[in-house]
């Protein structure tokens, strides 16, 4: 049964009951997680959810009044496991709490929501990756504009920018990839959108293009111009194709079905948060100013409206205060290297291609910190290669001087091993939702930072200065740590609640209340004693309940010895329990006592923590801010010194030359087998383009891939895998590697392939890296010759673009193209041929391959022989025939062995196969070759 007729079905309610629906109304798209003692009850609609998801069992719970509900529940100590689980698949949780004791409540206990739990929003850290961010977006579309902003809660970040681009749609995708959101909030107007709004944003959170074919309109239109039929996936009429935003007519498609695809969860939100006044409103009353030009932004409408709409969806979901979201970040993304989804995917920066794991990625090579928040800046550096010089040099010269000292290196990976995660923890301080275990761990970190800042030699100022003035910035906090390890015991419980948080000597009337329970405690194990001997009952005991209080329980084979002055209190199957006026005296002043211990307790720790959040959160964030740094530099630092790396001489020039380089994941990956180290050599003036040909498994993409990787590892700073290197600064990298079928958007790979490609040709820059591997597969063979022919003849005569471009290919008729045109190099992967074998000796040589090896390839995957036989009979009757013309022939031709003989028509010649036959292909124009296939299929389709 639906809530909604629920409701309508049972107009009254028991008082607990009305309470629910209450609460449930206004959270009416939330999971309802309703507190009632030890548990969490979920009921109706919920409960058949959370039953199905999490696999629990669902019961009915009886309302009285003749109500009842279907029910499922959680242990409040478990809760959070269960709500981790169901944001992880997708749903939106709302947790309420009683907000009174039910000890002391006389008629219904208060609850309220407290916080509501979404995919951006989770503050928990046994929901979160220690290593990564878990960021909220928000997006605004506008004409010709995107607006962007992202927070993380759990770290206090939130950042803004504006893409005022021709094709906003790029930017914002290469964003979202480098971002990775889980959740992104978007404008909602009664769920509908315009329909090519919504194709746009179809097409950008799913990373898929949206391709509109235009007409070439020339009937003898050569190949270049054939190619460009394919960028018209791309654009239209020679022009950026940037779908029209104007164009607002309502669809009725939900907008929660547009954005499927994203790597994240996408929530529709009230679009009155994204309008431009109620976001600058709301953001100038969080942070407290008159303008928001000191951030920055205040010239940026749709970064200001997607910030004011994030700010509104976190306040709305946090139930408070968000104190830990003190600065606005404003960036721009012409800052650092351009990597869009599909590059950071061939590339592997963070995960496996084949098994979708860490291992196997650059991050799994590089990453070597020893802290949560040094992984979350390696990760955020590997995704966002830098442009600016300066600050390359910098972070190579902190890597240079950690490199000459291996003590200090260890001295300062010992320290960070022990500073935890001071970031997410000093927020959860500002927050006010640490624990007392928090806190201690938060003493620990700001410990280990101090034993960072005393890890430096004497002499660091001389031997090591910019690694000294990085740890200079690690402040003093003794005077935190010294305060929580004066107030907190070394061992506390989770919560307050538990009592025992304090440390003696901390409080003199915490003390004083604490003695008088201790007191207490000893008087009641001492009256046990004696009443013993006084009643000769040898196991009579003094026990306590929270129900029944404290009482004296006897046996019934002993109470005809209970004295007069016992007064009944509860009779049990195996006895009685009784009290005395001096045991209620005792345990009036013991629960009194433990009450107020209990409340000092809390006040305490409360305003502990609100004094380390008002005095100490800025010099505990810088801190830890430098930790990270000091832990990446020192990661990057002993992955060079361990795999021998080189220190990359970076430049503003056109040149990639690298001396014997080494595929960084590779080399990691094969231990047992040496890797085999390459050159490159590229120039936008003489080696512009280098061909690289050879058979499969020969290494051809490795060597693409290494190239780029390296690239980018010299652009965050780091060192290399090579001998030397000299790399002048990449705007874009760029990579068409590998494709298949988008079956959501109905392209075949060939189109994929093709789209791929169109993007690269249309931004590309002098300043770019381009790697190709394979262009023209999925179609005709002479049609991806020709293609992949004319892509290279653009990118070396078009200006605008001459971009350095690595091709690997087995198109080896390319190679004559090196011949004509000046800036293109031609190189293969070398093979020896031994004794009827072939070895693939993995380097890379001057000149074209004159073989693919293509067979010698098929057996080692296992082909079965007579096949490979069959392959080394035509495969040498086809080279024996030599051109192409006569190789076509030779196919047709060749007599087919009966074994592999199918008959694909009947034994009496069809008409339409001699007409086939008679045609002078070679004579036909383009059009008149259309014209005759299109009478063809006619024909065809006309026989039965």
């Amino acid at each position: 049964m639906l809530f909604e007729d629920y409701v309508k079905d049972n107009p009254v309610h028991s008082p607990i009951r009305t309470q629910y629906l209450q609460i449930k109304r206004q959270n009416p798209d939330a999971i309802l997680f309703f507190r009632m003692g030890d548990f969490y009850e979920l009921f109706d609609d919920d409960a058949e959810i959370v039953a199905r998801e999490l696999e629990i069992a669902l019961t009915r719970r009886d309302w009285g009044r003749g109500e009842k509900s279907p029910m499922a529940g959680v242990p409040h100590h478990a809760v959070d496991g269960y709500i981790a689980r169901l944001v992880g698949k997708g749903y939106r949780v709302a947790v309420c709490e009683q907000m009174s004791d039910p000890a002391l409540s006389k008629g219904l206990v208060d609850r309220e929501v407290i916080r509501i739990v979404t995919p951006g929003t989770i503050i928990d850290p046994a929901m979160l990756a220690t290593k990564r961010n878990n960021f909220l977006a928000g997006v605004v579309v506008g004409r010709q504009a995107v607006g962007l902003a992202y927070v993380d809660i759990t770290t206090g970040e939130f950042a803004v920018t504006q893409f005022n681009t021709p094709e906003p749609e790029l930017s914002i995708q290469q964003e979202m990839a480098r971002v990775a959101p889980a959740e992104i909030i978007i404008e909602s107007h009664n769920n509908q959108l315009g329909s090519r709004k919504r194709r746009w944003l179809a097409a950008v959170m799913s990373e898929k293009t949206v391709t509109r074919v235009g007409s070439n309109g020339n009937p003898n239109a050569d190949v270049e111009e054939a190619l460009a039929a394919a960028h018209d996936t791309y654009t239209t009429n020679g022009t950026s194709n940037n779908i029209s935003l104007d164009d607002d007519d309502d669809d009725s498609a939900p907008l929660e079905k547009l954005l499927a695809g994203i790597a994240g969860h996408i929530t529709p939100y009230d679009a009155r948060y994204f309008s431009e006044d109620d976001a600058r409103h709301r953001l100038l009353t969080h942070f407290d100013v008159a303008s928001l030009e000191g951030f920055g932004c205040a010239h940026l409408p749709l970064a200001i409206r997607a910030a004011g709409a994030v700010l509104a969806y976190v306040q709305e979901t946090q139930k408070g205060l968000l104190r830990q979201l003190t600065s606005l970040e404003t960036y721009y993304t012409n800052s650092f290297m351009t990597l869009d989804p599909h590059t950071r995917r061939n590339l592997e920066l963070f995960e496996s291609g084949r098994t979708s794991s860490i291992k196997g990625s650059l991050l799994w090579v590089l990453d070597k910190t020893r802290s949560p928040m040094g992984g979350r800046l390696m990760r955020r550096w590997i995704g966002q290669p830098l442009l600016d010089i300066q600050v390359l040099h910098h972070r190579q010269q902190i890597i240079s001087e950690l490199l000459t000292d291996t003590l200090t290196q260890a001295r300062l990976a010992e320290g960070l091993k022990k500073a935890g995660d001071i970031e997410r923890l000093i927020n959860r301080v500002r927050q006010r939702i640490a624990t007392p275990r928090d806190l201690v761990a938060l003493a620990g970190g700001l410990r280990a930072a101090a034993d960072v800042r005393a890890a430096l030699p004497a002499n660091a100022g001389e031997c090591m200065p910019t690694v000294a003035q990085l740890v200079e910035r690690l402040a003093d906090n003794e005077e935190t740590i010294s305060l929580i390890e004066s107030a907190i015991v070394d061992e506390p419980p989770l919560n307050t609640s538990e009592g025992g948080v304090i440390r003696p000597g901390y409080s003199e009337e915490l003390d004083n209340v604490k003695h008088t329970s201790k007191n207490g405690q000893q008087w009641i194990a001492e009256m046990e004693q004696r009443e013993r001997k006084r009643t000769g009952i040898p196991n009579l005991k003094v026990g306590y309940t929270k129900v029944f209080g404290y009482f004296i329980e006897v046996s019934k084979s002993h109470l005809s010895r209970v004295p007069q002055d016992y007064i009944r209190k509860q009779t049990l199957t195996t006895g009685e329990r009784f009290l005395t006026p001096d045991l209620k005296e005792q345990e009036t002043l013991i629960l009194n006592a433990q009450e107020r211990s209990s409340k000092l307790e809390s006040e305490l720790f409360a305003q502990l923590r609100a004094e380390i959040a008002i005095h100490a959160t800025e010099r505990i964030l810088n801190t830890a801010h430098a930790l990270a740094e000091i832990d990446v530099y020192l990661s990057l630092a002993s992955v060079a010194a361990q795999h021998n790396y080189c220190r990359p001489q970076l430049n503003e020039g056109d040149t990639v030359h690298i001396v014997a380089g080494r595929h960084p994941v590779i080399e990691q990956s094969q231990v047992d087998v040496p890797f085999i180290p390459n050159d490159v050599e590229l120039s936008n003036r003489q080696a512009q383009i280098l061909i690289v040909t050879g058979p499969n498994m020969a290494g051809k993409s490795t060597y693409l891939r290494q190239v780029a990787l390296i690239v980018l590892m010299a652009q965050i700073g780091s060192y290399v895998p090579a001998e030397a290197a000299t790399i002048g600064l990449v705007d874009r990298i760029f990579t068409r590697i590998g494709a298949q079928d988008d079956l959501a958007t109905g392209q075949s790979t060939f189109m994929v392939e093709m789209v791929e490609t169109a993007n690269i040709l249309h931004h590309a820059t002098q300043r770019s890296l381009i790697i190709l591997d394979e262009i023209g597969r999925g179609t005709s063979t002479y049609d991806g010759l020709a293609i992949a022919r004319a892509v290279v003849e653009y990118l070396h005569n078009n200006k605008r673009c001459g971009a350095r471009t690595l091709f690997a290919t087995h198109y080896h008729e390319l190679i004559e193209v090196a011949k004509s045109l000046p800036r293109i190099q031609c190189m293969n992967v070398a093979v020896t041929e031994e004794e009827g074998k072939v070895v693939f000796l993995h380097k890379i040589v001057p000149g074209g391959a004159d073989k693919s090896y293509g067979v010698h390839v098929a057996q080692l995957a296992g082909i079965p022989r007579p096949v490979i036989h069959r392959a080394e009979e035509i495969l040498a009757e086809l080279e024996q025939k030599g051109d192409a013309r006569l190789r076509r022939k030779a196919m047709r031709d060749m007599e087919t062995p009966g074994v592999l003989q199918m008959t694909l028509f009947s034994a009496e010649p069809h008409p339409l196969i001699e007409e086939i036959k008679q045609l002078s292909i070679d004579e036909l124009t383009p059009i008149e070759a259309i014209s005759k296939l299109y009478e063809l299929q006619q024909k065809a389709r006309g026989r039965k």
